[in-house]
């Protein structure tokens, strides 16, 4: 079971999610592995199924752990290797590319991974001392591999700006159950970018908030005739 472990690993941290698409810079558009531009909802389909396959593989560490099959320290190191990997892929799609990154960009998902750790050291300890039962173990894990879907958001809406996008509209997903916060977001309609959070912050959602955004580019001024 632990070499089964070490190559579930493995497997994470080599996966390429860039082999599905590129960046066109030019049109400011994703390509699909044929060359078809990629709709905004199928960009973020790439992440949900990111963010989906992460969930089954951090549910099996935790299961494992369960069993008796790994120690805390190897669910732990796991867990870590697993939500660096996806956070990653997450926030170069964002960006575009990993053309698109640089220091300042790196050191976000840095910044945001250091706290994901916090966390994570958190439910370590809980763990160790049986604060959680197997059930709630698995519903905490969940929470991780949701929370990757920020780091595409932030990625995306710097993009956005630099590619001269001015608004932006809170989207609430009708197949989700929104917060107060979310709903409130919403219903605020097109705003200027960063007026309103981005998706999972401010709002009592977190890491479950299934928001989405539109981006708009800033219409021009125009004088009555």
């Amino acid at each position: 079971m632990l070499n089964d472990l070490a190559g579930f690993s493995g497997a994470i941290l080599s996966s390429r999610m860039d082999a599905q698409w590129s960046y066109d810079r030019k049109t400011g558009r994703f390509r699909d592995e044929k060359g078809r531009f990629l709709s905004e909802k199928s960009v973020q389909s790439l992440v949900d199924g990111r963010i989906d396959k992460l969930d089954r593989q951090l549910r099996q560490f935790t299961r494992m752990l369960a069993d008796g099959a790994i120690t805390l320290d190897q669910w732990q190191g796991s867990v870590r290797e697993a939500i660096k990997a996806a956070h990653l892929q997450a926030a170069i799609i964002g960006h575009g590319g990993r053309s698109g990154m640089g220091a300042a960009e790196y050191g976000r998902i840095g910044q945001r991974l250091r706290q994901e750790y916090a966390y994570l050291q958190g439910f370590a300890l809980d763990l160790l001392e049986q604060r959680s039962s197997p059930a709630m173990a698995l519903a905490r894990i969940s929470l991780y591999a949701q929370s990757v879907r920020g780091s595409f958001w932030e990625g995306a809406s710097i993009r956005k700006e630099q590619q001269g996008f001015g608004l932006m509209q809170r989207v609430l997903d009708p197949t989700a159950q929104h917060c107060s916060d979310c709903v409130a977001y919403s219903s605020r309609g097109v705003v200027p970018i960063g007026s309103v959070p981005l998706p999972g912050q401010r709002c009592a959602c977190r890491a479950r908030c299934r928001c989405s955004v539109r981006y708009f580019r800033q219409q021009a001024a125009t004088v009555p005739v």
